[in-house]
């Protein structure tokens, strides 16, 4: 039986060193206004995503990005440039909530995982 994976959400660089030490197996952060977590923590940027999944990687940590935000259509290309530059500096998964981002990472064959923010009520959306 697979062990379930010890998940810590980083807001920081404080925080995901912190969490590394405490053992965790994966992390995950926002960056930009695109995730949940946007107004409660100072947050990542873009320059940060490589540093970010470096630190992880060295320390055989997996590295999630949250994108679990709806997108509206004034939000598509930033979208698309938050996943493209994630794919890029090699995260390991999206977390999404909107349909159009989980499309999206299909499409340009991004591991994308579904956030518990994603509201599934009938089958044909499952």
């Amino acid at each position: 039986m697979k062990s379930p994976e010890l998940l810590a959400p980083v807001g920081s660089y404080e925080a995901l060193h912190s969490a590394i030490s405490a053992g965790c197996d994966a992390v995950y952060f926002g960056i930009t206004h695109l995730n949940m977590r946007a107004g409660a923590v100072k947050g990542f940027d873009f320059e940060d995503l490589k540093k970010i999944v470096g630190i992880c990687h060295k320390n055989n940590i997996r590295a999630y990005l949250t994108v679990n935000t709806i997108i509206y259509d004034t939000e598509m290309e930033l979208m698309e440039k938050v996943v493209n530059e994630a794919k890029k500096n090699k995260i390991d998964a999206i977390i999404a909530s909107d349909v159009a981002v989980l499309q999206y990472c299909h499409e340009i064959g991004q591991e994308v995982h579904c956030s518990t923010q994603l509201s599934i009520s009938n089958t044909e959306a499952v």
